[in-house]
């Protein structure tokens, strides 16, 4: 293993034609023959190179979940069913140090359902100890998979006797796989060049990333100060450093603004303060484009002069009111069954998340249920009226009980379908859900459409209304939520304010009082996924203090460090009361309390950004009667938390009834609709009914000697 760690650290810099050779300290050069001069050396005949022979991994039964195998020798082939929607199983320890060529794990499978992402764990097991290899998609004769592990052995020091894998198989339940010769092998020629590309194509993206911050960073000599849209102009407003060479250019949410060597939509400028107005639609590309979508930005040449600009301003807008929270009690994943509606009342719900998924609104062709027109941007798209129909009964429920809505867009990864083909990202690898696609027109095009559609039809009292719209799942763990495949945080977080910008400005021509909130886990300033959500949160505010701010809050899950483990007061060691804490849970929700409140983090009317925890709660690990108090517990720690924390707005609970779909989680207010008990109340409903009532503290009370304490003075700390 040494050996291959200091070639694959040599090979960051070298290409892959070095490494073949990589030599030792202790290895001389080739004697130079007397009389001979440095550069008459006869050239050596190439070195023939060995591989080693593949090593077999074998998969054990001693640890495995939400699936079963079996095994048939003669052919080396397992057949495994999968249970539920987090299927893995882990693999025999390895005999003996692998060769420091074998970096390639590979199999040949059947699969009788799409796998949306083959993912490796490197014990110790964590999140942050893992690798995502992309999806498998269906066969029914035997393809090959491989997946280039080379990274990941270096990065956790992986390949040394006696260590082991986890391999999970997706998201996918109730599938039939064949898996077969399971190995771990040096690389193919071909897959030494594509390792060679992807190196190349790393260090190019990570480039990209540095001119970001540096832009983002840069005090430019010129400036764009305003931006107002009305009904048919847009006004930019700014200063010029000088008055020859200068131009307001125009960005498109699809053109590569730090990489661009021109510029190709620009209105000179004559003078060192500019007011320029020009017609809102252009036509762009094929398509009647709206500028509200564009960033504009001084160039001298083709250089960048000011820091672009989004709207300021956009007149007209409907004069909806803002929305007011009745209460900070809510309820997550609201779809609108009729025993759901009736606990909107029973439980005094206030506000609700509601999960859309934006393939299943809206095509760009008419077929099945996708036939009511909707025109944007000069192109004909078609709205499923079946997911019209259930929206709109999600929607005029929670109108009529003056219920808060965040809608939580989620565009699923598919490229079997037209819609998912055009808004898949062209980089996502994995994971079921994919970052939209932001890089054409016509994806740009067909995602404002969906959420024009979106934003016009429920902005009202007749349909009822989005008031907040959550883009998009948590995206710290971006591979496993909102895939954009392996990028830099800055590319990643380039990508993810687009969408958040676009929501906003769409949602903003018809509530003028809409608001985007970026979804992020119980991470804080560890990045068990890909990054950490502090650190997103600053690259936010980078951008909202660059280029104009706007109205973004938080969408956080505090849930327990592990899910799994309803006693976090005790369990969740890294959740401290420190700013810098490593998780942010039920238990030190005063952080992100205090980070809200902090002027350097309001916007900059300053207003208190908005902060929901809009996905979080406890598991009562069985119905057990010990494991029922240990969730209500924990639901009445949370509540006397937020209750008392300004800079927390609402909790909506997650989920409303357990369900079999969440790895094994039992998180609901009520059992298990399959259960005997045809999902009852468990007593954590309870606990929620009294919230915030009179009848609070009787409720509560005997869950003081669960968690161990005297009085709820002992859970509030200050923040260090």
């Amino acid at each position: 293993m040494k050996k291959l760690l200091r070639c694959l650290l040599v090979g960051l810099l070298l290409p892959m034609g070095t490494l073949d050779g990589c030599r030792t300290p202790d290895q001389p050069t080739p004697a130079e023959q007397p009389g001979e001069k440095p550069d008459e050396k006869p050239e050596e005949p190439p070195v023939p190179v060995v591989k080693s022979d593949p090593v077999r991994i074998v998969l054990t039964k001693a640890n495995i979940a939400n699936m079963d195998y079996t095994y048939d020798e003669s052919s080396d082939t397992y057949t495994v069913t999968t249970t539920s929607d987090d299927p893995y199983v882990f693999s025999e320890r390895l005999a003996a140090d692998l060769p420091d060529d074998c970096v390639v794990l590979s199999f040949e499978y059947t699969s009788a359902r799409d796998v949306d992402d083959f993912q490796l764990y490197f014990p110790p097991l964590s999140e942050a100890r893992s690798g995502h290899y992309g999806a498998m998609a269906k066969t029914t004769a035997f393809k090959p998979f491989a997946c280039l592990i080379e990274a990941d052995m270096l990065k956790f020091n992986w390949g040394s006797a006696n260590q082991f894998l986890r391999l999970d198989f997706g998201h996918t339940a109730n599938n039939t796989l064949r898996i077969r010769n399971i190995q771990i092998r040096p690389m193919t020629e071909e897959e030494e060049r594509a390792r060679n590309e992807k190196l190349e194509n790393d260090r190019s993206k990570e480039a990209q990333a540095l001119r970001i911050r540096d832009y983002l960073g840069k005090h430019y000599p010129s400036a764009v100060t305003d931006v107002t849209v009305s009904a048919t102009e847009v006004t930019v407003t700014g200063t010029a450093a000088g008055t020859d060479g200068y131009f307001l250019a125009e960005v498109t949410p699809y053109d590569p603004f730090t990489e661009a060597g021109t510029f190709s939509r620009k209105t000179p400028l004559t003078g060192r303060s500019f007011t320029v107005t020009l017609p809102r639609r252009a036509a762009y590309d094929g398509f009647t484009y709206d500028r509200l979508l564009s960033r504009w930005v001084v160039v001298k040449g083709d250089g960048i002069d000011s820091h672009a600009r989004y709207a300021d301003k956009i007149t007209g807008v409907s004069s909806l009111p803002e929305a007011t929270l009745k209460s900070k009690k809510g309820l997550g994943g609201f779809f609108g069954e009729s025993t759901q509606i009736a606990d909107l009342d029973a439980l005094g719900i206030t506000s609700v998340t509601v999960n859309v998924v934006l393939n299943a609104v809206i095509s760009p062709v008419r077929t099945g249920q996708f036939t009511q027109e909707h025109v944007y941007g000069g192109k004909t798209y078609y709205i499923s009226t079946s997911e019209q129909s259930s929206l709109d009964n999600v929607m005029l429920a929670c109108s009529r009980r003056n219920i808060v809505v965040s809608a939580i867009l989620l565009a699923q990864r598919n490229t079997d379908t037209p819609t998912g083909r055009i808004l898949t990202h062209p980089e996502a690898t994995g994971g079921p859900y994919s970052m939209p696609n932001m890089t054409t027109a016509e994806s740009v095009n067909l995602y404002a459409a969906v959420l024009d559609w979106l934003a016009s039809r429920y902005s009202s009292v007749v349909y009822g209304r989005i008031h907040h719209w959550i883009l998009h799942n948590e995206i710290d763990f971006q591979k496993e939520w909102t895939n954009m495949g392996d990028q830099p945080e800055l590319l990643y977080m380039d990508a993810y304010v687009k969408s958040m910008r676009m929501a906003n400005l769409i949602a903003r021509k018809y509530d003028a009082h809409a608001a985007s909130l970026i979804s992020l886990t119980h991470c804080w300033t560890k990045a068990d996924g890909q990054f950490a959500p502090k650190d997103l949160l600053e690259d936010l505010k980078a951008c909202s203090a660059a280029e104009g701010d706007f109205r973004w809050g938080v969408a956080a899950h505090p849930y327990p460090q592990s899910l799994s483990q309803p006693a976090f007061w005790k369990n969740d060691t890294q959740s401290t009361y420190g700013r810098n804490t490593s998780y942010i849970t039920f238990k030190n929700l005063e952080v992100l309390s205090d980070w809200a409140l902090r002027a350097e983090n309001k916007a900059a009317d300053g207003r208190k950004r908005i902060v929901f925890l809009s996905e979080n709660g406890t598991n009562s690990p069985s119905y057990s009667d010990a494991d029922l108090a240990l969730q209500a517990a924990g639901a009445c720690w949370m509540w006397k938390k937020v209750s008392r924390l300004p800079g927390i707005d609402a909790v909506q609970w997650h989920n409303w009834r357990d369900n079999k779909a969440e790895g094994g989680l039992r998180i609901g207010l009520r059992k298990f609709p399959e259960s005997p008990d045809n999902g009852a109340v468990k007593p954590v409903w309870n606990v929620y009914w009294a919230a915030g009532t009179s009848n609070e503290e009787k409720v509560f009370a005997p869950y003081l000697s669960v968690i161990g304490i005297a009085s709820w003075e002992e859970i509030h700390h200050e923040v260090e």
